[in-house]
């Protein structure tokens, strides 16, 4: 689970990390302007925004398995038409929908999630982020290999065989019991349960998956006699209730604080991914467009690239020995306030670079990761894969908006204001990670919201996987656990 689910996360970063790249070229091959280059980075996160909120519904709706793989297809066939994109039209277009593709790539982070157990369940969806790191440099490596000799084309060729991979593998990946018990399919979730228990040579409890009651219909969900019309609004009416339930009751506030967090981490990151490649290409003297119109960077530069993005690994250290110790507020907080303070020096430094944003570069990954830890251990199950959906549309904001804050300034000889620029919306994420309600250390994973749209407890019942407490879904009116 934790070598398929991290394909697709290896394969989103080296997606993002590949964005730092192929402006660059594309100028040199098509004479574009400074906005034309940034537009190539922000429309892939206009379409991860907007598809955020569908696949995530979708996730919640007809299952993580589905979800993940429709991400994944639509992902890997825009990918390889980018390459083959004749125009700067054609190449806008595609990575419009290659972006609509990684907006559904937090749900294999949902199934991945709801296979963990709750002891060191910090640790191990930190393992899963490692494939971010892991991708990224990957990337960095496949454009120091590749960019200079065979070009952009060959990149993202190159950039989707992880998204190839999926495809082949994906009849061996189960559902999770989670979204089967809350929907009702105690048997499928009986069988996942088994193999669990088979493959890791523990034996299931004495005790079975009983439902109290039948599943009631859902309220939106249209009957045979109703209109094509209503048929047709009927996954808005569910995105509009799925809304309304992670913006209500003890909810609210959390959510209200991590759009505004989770903006500032991609605002962060991506800001960084892009300074470390525009700073490189504005300080030197050969960073340039050759008579073909293929960009040239020099080895030492792109050597230099790929060493800034090994920094997301001590950065994944840093949150692993802290996320479960000190607890996920305070890894976070941490963090933010790290990242500010490296990139504030920026401001300052007149040499250094490199070692300034290797050290935001770490900061800004662990702070990522804890958040990945953190919100969708807040959200219940009927809505985790929206509400994380949601915060991670937020963040595509933030994303949409880096390169015009990077890339635009730096070309235009500010980079200070850039710099300041990150450094203070750091700052503020750090505040507003000190006032957010719930610490999620040690906490079940939540089933249901009660009616009141207040979280609440959930019994513990012994794990498949290791004999210790899990959540399970006793406290819902549908469905619970019972010895037979």
């Amino acid at each position: 689970m934790l070598l398929y689910t991290g394909l697709a996360w290896c394969a989103d970063a080296m997606e993002m990390m590949l964005l730092s790249f192929l402006g660059p070229a594309a100028k040199c091959e098509w004479g574009l302007s400074p906005s034309q280059e940034s537009l190539i980075t922000s429309v892939v996160f206009v379409g991860t925004m907007s598809g955020a909120y569908a696949w995530g519904s979708l996730g919640d709706a007809k299952g993580r398995r589905l979800g993940f793989f429709a991400t994944a297809l639509l992902t890997f066939t825009f990918g390889v038409l980018s390459a083959l994109a004749p125009s700067y039209g054609w190449l806008i277009f595609f990575r419009f929908w290659v972006g609509l593709g990684l907006g559904g790539v937090p749900v294999s982070f949902t199934l991945y999630m709801e296979f963990m157990p709750t002891k060191g369940r910090g640790v191990w969806l930190i393992w899963l982020e490692a494939f971010w790191t892991l991708g990224s440099c990957l990337e960095a490596g496949l454009a120091w290999l590749v960019l200079d000799t065979f070009g952009w084309r060959w990149l993202i060729g190159l950039s989707s065989i992880p998204l190839g991979l999926l495809m082949v593998l994906y009849p061996l990946l189960p559902e999770t019991p989670y979204w089967l018990v809350l929907n009702g399919d105690l048997a499928a979730a009986e069988a996942v349960l088994q193999k669990m228990a088979r493959i890791n040579g523990v034996p299931l409890p004495e005790c079975g998956l009983v439902l109290d009651s039948k599943k009631p219909p859902a309220a939106d969900e249209p009957s045979a006699s109703e209109s094509w019309q209503a048929r047709l609004l009927q996954p808005f009416h569910a995105v509009a209730a799925q809304l309304k339930e992670i913006l209500s009751g003890g909810l609210l506030e959390t959510t209200l604080l991590l759009q505004f967090i989770w903006f500032t981490n991609a605002l962060a990151y991506y800001g960084l991914v892009l300074l470390t490649t525009s700073l490189q290409t504005s300080q030197s003297t050969t960073a340039q467009c050759d008579a073909q119109g293929k960009l040239q960077i020099r080895q030492e530069e792109l050597l230099s690239i790929f060493v800034t993005s090994t920094a997301e690994m001590p950065g994944m250290l840093f949150a692993s020995l802290l996320v479960d110790c000190l607890g996920r507020k305070r890894t976070l907080l941490a963090s933010l306030a790290l990242c500010g303070a490296a990139t504030s020096a920026l401001v300052w430094a007149s040499s250094s670079h490199t070692v300034l944003l290797f050290l935001g570069r770490a900061a800004v990954m662990a702070s990522y990761t804890t958040l990945y830890v953190y919100t969708p251990e807040v959200y219940p199950t009927q809505v985790r894969s929206f509400g994380l959906g949601v915060c991670n549309a937020c963040s595509r904001f933030g994303a949409l908006l880096s390169p015009f804050l990077t890339v635009d300034l730096v070309e235009h000889g500010y980079p200070q204001l850039a710099e300041a620029t990150l450094a203070a919306c750091c700052a503020i994420a750090a505040l507003l990670t000190w006032l957010l309600p719930i610490e999620t250390k040690s906490r079940s994973l939540l089933v249901q919201a009660s009616a009141k749209g207040k979280v609440s407890d959930l019994e513990r019942t012994e794990d498949v996987t290791e004999q210790e407490d899990v959540a399970e879904p006793a406290s819902s009116p549908q469905h619970r656990w019972r010895h037979q």
